[in-house]
This record gives C-alpha cells, sequence and structure tokens, in this order.
C-alpha cells in the first residue's frame, strides 16, 4: 500500500513552462546577444513564476505558507519528500485516483450563528475545541468564556443550543480556550498559555518561560457554570500563541486523573516551530501537596507524536476508550489517524502511555478546483467508528488567508471517515 501519511503538501513549480530559450537565429553574430538576451528573460520568467507561485500557494491554499525555507528534520522531511513526489508540482484531485481513499467525507455542517436563538451578544465564534457527552456536544472558542451546548443533530435555532455561562465573564479579555474535556461529572478546559508574571516587566523583559497553560474544572447547570478549581500547568512555553491547542483526560488503575496536553508547534516551541513532524503532548497530573498553595499539573513526561503525522502545527487532538487517537492540523487541513499504546478500555497507564509508529493522514474535503476550504479546523472528536465532529476557528483577516476559507469557518462539521 502506498504511503498515505501527508497527501496535501502541494510543491510549487520551480520553473514555469516553456522558461528555457532554443530559437536558431540567421544571423550568428547575432546570436551571443540574443542567447543572452533569452537567458535574462528566462531568469525573469522564473522569478515571476516563482513569486506567482509562492503567492497562489500561500493564498490560494489553507496549508498555506510555501514550503520554501521550511526546515525539515529526518524522518519529517523523508515523509514530506514521498507526498511531494506522489503528488508532483501540479496535484489534481481529479487525476488522483486515491482521492476518495484518503479524504474525509462532509456529512452535514451548520455555522454557529445559526445555532442559537439568543445569541448573547456574541457576533464571531472562534471555535477552538468540542467534545461529545452523550447526545449532546460541548464546545469552546477563545473569544469567549461561554460553553456552547448543544445536540449532535445540529438543529439550527434549537432552543435546546444553548450557551452556557457568561460569554464576557472576565470583561475585555478573551478566554484563551483552546481545549474541552469530560470527566467525572466536571468539564476541564485549557487555556492555551498564560502569561504569569509582573505585567509591567513584561513589557521590557526579555526572559521567557513565564507562560503557562490554566486549566479550569467547571460544573456546569443547565444556563451558567461554576468555576470549582482552576490549576496552572507545570510546562513552561515560550509565549502566549505556541501552548497547548487540545486536551484528553483518563484516569489510571488508582483513579488518578492525567491529562494528556496536545502543543501546537513542532518541539512545543514557537522558534522551533516549522521543525516539521516534530509535534509533542505533555502527560500530566495533579499535585497533591497539601503543603502547596497553588495547584499544579505537574508534568509526568512529554511524549513524541509519529513523524507520521508530518504538520507544521497540531491543532486538536481526541483519544477514545480505546486507545484510537485523531491529531488535526489546521495549516494542511488534515488529520493523522493513529493508536495510543497504555489505554484500555478508558484507563491510562501513565508509564507504558505512548503513541503506535504507524498511522494515516486524511485530508479534508477539497471544493471543484481541488482548493482547501476547511482552513481552520481546531476541534475534533470521534463520534463513533466511522464519523468525526470538528469545529472551525475564524478565517484569519488582512488577506493572511485566500476568500475560499470563509465559507467554512466559524462552523461545526460532521465527516465521514473512508
Amino acid at each position: 500500500m502506498p504511503d498515505e501519511s501527508s497527501s496535501l503538501l502541494p510543491s510549487p513549480p520551480l520553473t514555469p513552462d516553456g522558461a528555457t530559450g532554443g530559437v536558431n537565429h540567421r544571423n550568428s553574430r547575432f546570436s551571443l546577444t540574443a542567447a543572452a538576451g533569452q537567458s535574462a528573460a528566462a531568469a525573469i520568467l522564473v522569478v515571476i513564476g516563482l513569486t506567482i507561485v509562492f503567492f497562489n500557494t500561500s493564498q490560494h491554499d489553507g496549508s498555506a505558507s510555501s514550503l520554501l525555507g521550511y526546515k525539515m528534520s529526518g524522518n519529517g522531511k523523508k515523509v514530506l519528500e514521498k507526498s511531494l513526489n506522489r503528488l508532483g508540482n501540479k496535484y489534481s484531485c481529479e487525476k488522483d485516483d486515491r482521492y476518495s481513499k484518503v479524504t474525509l467525507k462532509r456529512a452535514y455542517e451548520l455555522p454557529y450563528a445559526a445555532l442559537f436563538q439568543d445569541q448573547r451578544g456574541q457576533k464571531k465564534y472562534e471555535a477552538s475545541d468540542v467534545t461529545i457527552v452523550g447526545d449532546e456536544v460541548y464546545s469552546v472558542c477563545d473569544n469567549s468564556w461561554a460553553i456552547s451546548r448543544f445536540g449532535k443533530s445540529l438543529l439550527p435555532f434549537n432552543e435546546e443550543n444553548v450557551q452556557v455561562g457568561d460569554p464576557n465573564r472576565v470583561p475585555d479579555e478573551d478566554s484563551g480556550y483552546e481545549a474541552i474535556f469530560h470527566h467525572e461529572g466536571l468539564f476541564y478546559v485549557v487555556r492555551e498559555s498564560v502569561y504569569h508574571g509582573d505585567h509591567e516587566e513584561r513589557k521590557s523583559a526579555s526572559n521567557m518561560g513565564e507562560y503557562h497553560a490554566i486549566i479550569e474544572e467547571l460544573e456546569l447547570s443547565e444556563n451558567d457554570y461554576t468555576v470549582v478549581n482552576e490549576c496552572r500547568c507545570e510546562f513552561e512555553f515560550e509565549g502566549d500563541s505556541k501552548g497547548f491547542e487540545g486536551a484528553v483526560g483518563f484516569p489510571d488503575e488508582d483513579d488518578v486523573l492525567y491529562i494528556v496536553g496536545l502543543c501546537e508547534g513542532n518541539h512545543c516551541s514557537e522558534s522551533r516551530k516549522n521543525d516539521v513532524g516534530n509535534g509533542r503532548v505533555v502527560l500530566m497530573k495533579k499535585s497533591e501537596d497539601p503543603e502547596m498553595t497553588q495547584c499544579v499539573w505537574e508534568t509526568v513526561r512529554v511524549v513524541n507524536i509519529p513523524p507520521s503525522a508530518a504538520f507544521l502545527d497540531y491543532s486538536a487532538i481526541d483519544i477514545t476508550q480505546d486507545g484510537r487517537v485523531a491529531i488535526t492540523s489546521q495549516e494542511h487541513s488534515a488529520v493523522w489517524l493513529g493508536q495510543a499504546k497504555g489505554i484500555d478500555n478508558g484507563i491510562i497507564d501513565p508509564i507504558g502511555f505512548d503513541f503506535e509508529v504507524k498511522g494515516k493522514v486524511l485530508q479534508f474535503p477539497k471544493d471543484g478546483g481541488c482548493h482547501t476550504i476547511y482552513c481552520n479546523i481546531e476541534g475534533i472528536h470521534f463520534m463513533n467508528d466511522d464519523m468525526l465532529m470538528a469545529v472551525s476557528d475564524k478565517m484569519k483577516s488582512k488577506g493572511r488567508q485566500d476568500f475560499r476559507c470563509h465559507d467554512k469557518d466559524q462552523s461545526i462539521h460532521a465527516f465521514v471517515i473512508p
């Protein structure tokens, strides 16, 4: 079976068609001048071609950002090269005879704006994660402090679709919620990376390592929630934009809860984020030391994501009770499906937890022109063995993403796994 570990990283052509010369000249005395002129013209065409291709690749493809200049390490580079060789310079969905085997099929979807009868004053929904508990779906947005609750059928303007809690719980501050999961009656929501320290010193200080994720434990009622606990994570980030982007939780055999936090950047780093195929998750458990003045989610260990997930970013994670894994990439509009070791019937072995090396990458559906349209996938959850639910963030403004990204942003989607 051919390697399908990445089926969507188009390689920009390095030379435009017809860039070489080859004109015969009657007068040999003009041949040197003509050749020089042709060389100059060819060089100009190459530069123009590269410029156009670079623009088109970064603007028209949600996997965005041309691969030129990206640093790729050993295994990740090999996987990437295989995918580029398979696709060639002019990838065509129509000509890919395995398209249906490597592409999720859209089942149904709905924008957040069509979910609620009462919008609670919200005009944007920067969706960041989703989880399913029973027949109800719960979702968070990183611009809101409310928890969205709605049915799996995604019925528009249904009275049971509500925002639980005050969207403006902390005035003039976004929640930074990037993950949500449920365990024993509580919802755990993760604030991606929050500055801990003197905010006046922050303006001039060059020291790093003052950024930590915060995990809130929420008890939900019909229309509101109570913050039962709030603990920072021991793991340090380099800044506030590349922290934990997803999380799941499992108890061990002694009923001690462990959280698996997904780092957004490769190496859990901002400075090394483009070192493709070096994804990481952080395994944590809460400190129970009664002498501690504040609770802390201590780092147990850092676990590598297999390099077959050769992504530039990691935007969401879900792991089922039997260890089936889904990890998405916003940049590549793709999901890696694999298997975790050390999880059995919803119980985690913190020492044995790891990922199986083998996995496959599926792409989200393209449009009729083979362009990326699911550009902002930020949440993922298994609906059952054959389907996934995902949520999409708001598209990037000021021309940072192509207009095609607009249609699917700020929405909830259900997909069928091929």
